[in-house]
């Protein structure tokens, strides 16, 4: 991955891109001159060879992975280099190199500073090898097919090879601000011996007859063609490859993502954030010059999973509404350790696990795991870091609100150099326009879309039953210490609202002398006319769940409230009563909710889960109620709720 040296790379780049242009223009001034003074009865056989490594360059091979090309013109340029010394060979190559090129730039696959560079390259690499090696013109010698003459033909085709690729490779590697010998073992190496075959057939080809024969190139076309079919047999075989693995990873990635957002699920308060942090993070990687593809995947694979530690932090901890304290913050730190431990038995093919190791370390060296600082952090973790804290920071947690785009950005400013690379921060604030213009265009789009997203269902049923347990584990915790009926309705309804639909809801508590039950405690609409409410066991909805005791589902709220209910700000169309059992004495009374949108079957049972838990505290609370104010002066109480 680039680091801040990619502005360096850059102008090193451009230097480097000029500096191979200047020598290419002066090798190909002295070539031209020298072959424009050549005798002519050898223009005949020149011109023969210009023909032949134009034609031939009509049948390029793309190489997988890298933006070059090869072809069997490589046996004419060679034979031109044989047949008329180092001017005549780099004179053709400029040919071959100009054909192709343009091709390409008119094509688009080439931009004009890789043309330039395209033109240049080739003909310094074979204008230094042929004078390095110390080839003279065929048509001015008769050499013995000797040892030396292979050797001297051997060594030239190397240095040639040699000098050609590492001149793309230096280029590409300043490009992408990755190792030189990496990229040259990767994608060149191998075609050392495709040049050794051109110039086999090169040698024989010229070597007898001191000149270029229509017979003996007819000859030859063949192998000359199979020379091209293995070039792009074999090629075709890697792409095959490729397509294979960019499948399968492909495949991976989805995996990973879906097991991402299940547990992405889980965390209320942040659901939605890691595909933000992921597709942040990929922009602001393209921002900074991030080509290599196995980095790309890394990155992406990383900003999925860096939370998944998480899952060995306790819920109270991670949605805790008030400041951690250094204890729990302690526990709070393990999940960058323990995500990347989790993921360290999986083996990926590119590096994940550093990524979501050290995505808090600080710029100054005070994050966690390991306290590293400056470049030793991986730059991968430092982009991820300035992403996750700037969604942290714009999105609603229990501690505290979302803030402001500006109030986010400041203090991205003000932990510029401290807490993060001051080069991610400022690529980041860059592109923060960008994002938002991405963010919205995608929102109207789905608005607009008659296709939903394309979101599992199953998410839903993991945020909803998160939500649960949450609500029921506090729900468990709280109502032992409630010490009035008050206080445990407050509890349950504040638990039970952020469960159940519910615009309102009432607790009923039975009494048995006057055979009816009566309003413990209200929330939410229409809570006067919910509190007036004394209702005959076994009459309207609440009644009849307490006679029959069994639950009553999305029965028309009017039944229970009368014609009153459908002139609230939100009409209330919908009851679900569920009665509060307890032992032998029946219903004890009956938990309540009306709303303006039916209620499922997983309400009831969350209604009647919650109305066994309630059952326990019933009892003494039922006593509080009967002892407490009466009449106007209890209902007075239970409307400051």
């Amino acid at each position: 991955m680039p680091d801040p040296t990619q502005s360096v790379f850059s102008k090193n780049l451009k230097f480097y891109i000029v500096t191979v242009c200047l020598a290419g223009a002066a090798v190909v001034a002295a070539s031209v001159g020298d072959v424009i003074q050549q005798p002519a009865p050898w223009r005949a056989q020149w011109l023969s060879l210009v023909l032949l490594t134009i034609l031939s360059g009509l049948l390029p091979v793309k190489l997988p992975t890298v933006n070059v090309s090869i072809s069997i013109s490589e046996t004419f340029v060679i034979a031109g280099t044989l047949l008329f010394g180092p001017s005549g060979g780099t004179v053709l190559v400029l040919l071959d190199a100009l054909f192709i090129s343009f091709r390409l730039f008119i094509s688009g696959a080439l931009r004009w500073q890789q043309v330039l560079f395209n033109l240049a390259a080739p003909p310094v690499s074979v204008w230094v090898a042929a004078k390095l090696t110390g080839i003279t013109p065929l048509l001015k010698t008769s050499p013995s097919w000797d040892l030396k003459f292979m050797l001297t033909i051997g060594l030239f085709t190397t240095i040639y090879f040699l000098l050609n690729s590492w001149l793309i490779t230096f280029a590409l590697a300043l490009q992408r601000g990755l190792k030189p010998a990496a990229i040259w073992r990767r994608h060149f190496v191998d075609l050392l011996i495709n040049y050794g075959a051109a110039a086999s057939v090169a040698s024989l080809l010229v070597y007898n007859t001191r000149t270029v024969e229509v017979g003996f190139v007819l000859a030859i076309a063949p192998l000359l063609l199979m020379l091209y079919l293995t070039y792009k047999w074999s090629n075709r075989r890697i792409e095959v490859e490729r397509e294979k693995n960019a499948e399968l990873n492909r495949v991976f990635l989805s995996t990973i993502e879906a097991l991402a957002l299940a547990i992405d699920a889980k965390d209320q308060v942040t659901h939605g954030h890691i595909r933000r942090v992921q597709r942040y993070t990929m922009a602001l990687a393209k921002a900074l010059g991030v080509q290599d593809e196995k980095q790309l995947d890394a990155l992406r694979a990383a900003a999925l999973l860096h939370d998944t530690g998480k899952l060995a932090v306790p819920e109270y901890i991670l949605n805790k509404p008030g400041p951690l304290t250094p204890a729990e913050f302690e526990r709070m730190k393990v999940h960058a350790a323990v995500g990347a431990d989790i993921l360290k038995s999986i083996d990926f093919p590119y590096p994940v696990e550093p990524i979501v190791r050290h995505h808090h370390e600080n710029w100054n060296g005070t994050g966690y795991p390991e306290g590293l600082k400056g470049q030793q952090i991986p730059v991968g973790a430092r982009m991820l870091s300035v992403v996750d804290c700037y969604d942290a920071l714009t999105s609603d947690r229990p501690y505290r609100p979302r803030y402001s785009r500006p109030h986010a950005e400041q203090v991205l400013k003000e932990r510029r150099g401290s807490w993060y690379d001051p080069w991610v921060v400022d690529g980041f604030l860059a592109i923060l326009d960008q994002l938002e213009r991405d963010d919205q265009a995608e929102l109207k789009q789905a608005d607009a879309s008659t296709t939903p997203m394309r979101l599992p269902a199953q998410l839903d049923v993991i945020t909803a039953t998160t939500a649960e347990e949450r609500e029921f584990s506090e729900l468990r915790r709280e109502l032992p210490l409630a010490d009035s009926l008050r206080s445990a309705a407050d509890i349950l309804f504040r638990h039970l609202r952020r469960v159940i639909p519910a615009s309102s809801g009432a607790l009923f508590l039975t009494d048995l002398e006057k055979n009816e039950l009566t309003v413990a405690a209200s929330w939410g609409i229409g809570s006067g006319a919910i509190d007036a409410l004394c209702i005959p066991i076994g009459d309207r909805i609440s009644g009849w769940a307490a006679a029959h005791k069994q639950a009553v589902l999305n029965s028309n709220a009017a039944l229970e409230l009368g014609p009153v209910a459908r002139t609230f700000s939100t009409p209330l169309r919908y009851a679900i009563a569920v009665p509060i059992l307890n032992g032998p004495n029946g219903a004890v009374g009956v938990i309540t909710g009306y709303s303006s949108e039916p209620f499922d079957n997983d309400h009831r049972r969350i209604l009647e889960s919650a109305a066994t838990l309630f059952a326990g505290s019933i009892p003494a609370a039922a006593k509080d109620h009967r002892q407490g104010p009466t009449g106007h002066t209890a209902k007075a109480e239970r409307r400051v709720h």
